[in-house]
């Protein structure tokens, strides 16, 4: 069977560009119209960081079995899919943390406040007592959560979780190539 190893760079490279402008464009939302529209809307972050993956994954590697004349290996399905997800979310979360940490720093301090307010509302929404709360809302306050070391400890996580998927997603979609 002849290697199609070469479909990860660009199909990969594909699935990235899409997972970078779809990013870009969520932080825009936020940035550019209603800063609380994330957290007002949390159900699309849901779908952007946990469903979309699945689906780009998905498309990416059909697209590169496409070209392929039906038949892709693991290892390339595998290849395509991590490659992608991960390259996307390494430049979505490095232009993030470049507006948040360098360009804009009150934008930052902004989306502190309504991570805050999001927290204290979903804690009330949930029954927490006052305890509970203001122990959360304190140890949000010392937590640097969009801070450059945050931002690339998230992506670490994340990555790891685009990882299975991909696995998992590799493994359901690889034919390889009759044996003649």
């Amino acid at each position: 069977m002849q290697s199609d190893t070469h479909l990860i760079k660009p199909f990969g490279q594909k699935l990235a560009i899409i997972l970078i402008v779809l990013g870009i464009a969520m932080f825009m939302v936020s940035y550019l119209g209603d800063p609380a529209f994330m957290f007002n809307n949390f159900w699309i972050g849901f779908i952007y960081q946990w469903l979309m993956p699945i689906g780009l994954s998905i498309y990416g590697i059909a697209q590169a079995k496409k070209a392929n004349n039906g038949f892709i290996s693991y290892k390339t399905a595998l290849g395509v899919s991590a490659f992608g997800l991960i390259l996307g979310t390494l430049v979505v979360v490095t232009f993030n943390s470049l507006m948040y940490n360098v360009i804009d720093t009150d934008f930052k301090a902004v989306m502190e406040e309504e991570t805050l307010q999001f927290t204290y509302e979903l804690l009330e929404k949930f029954g927490a007592d006052d305890a509970q709360v203001e122990e959360a809302i304190a140890e949000l306050e010392e937590r640097d959560s969009f801070g450059m070391v945050s931002q690339f400890k998230g992506m670490t996580l994340i990555s790891v979780f685009y990882l299975v998927i991909s696995l998992i997603v590799a493994a359901a979609m690889k034919k390889d190539e009759p044996v003649v």
